[in-house]
């Protein structure tokens, strides 16, 4: 399977998926319940890809800091 088809094979998985998320209804869902689902499909994950780090320098962790100090500095 090429690279585009790959591609094109994602963008028709989000596609269903953005069409039954907008026929969900909204609802107010405790936090503690979406950590749970979270959780549970961390667990689905076979074991090789939760102990892959995919950031080992942690680029995106700085970069989440770095922007929450500007929005920290921004307030005061």
């Amino acid at each position: 399977m090429s690279l585009r088809d790959l591609i094109e094979q994602r963008n028709k998985q989000w596609a269903a998926f953005h069409k039954w998320e907008a026929a969900q209804p909204l609802e107010w869902r405790d936090p503690s319940d979406i950590l749970a689902d979270v959780s549970a499909i961390w667990d689905w994950l076979p074991r090789e890809v939760r102990e892959k780090d995919p950031d080992p320098e942690k680029k995106g962790v700085r970069a989440m800091h770095a922007a929450l100090s500007h929005l920290k500095t921004a307030r005061t």
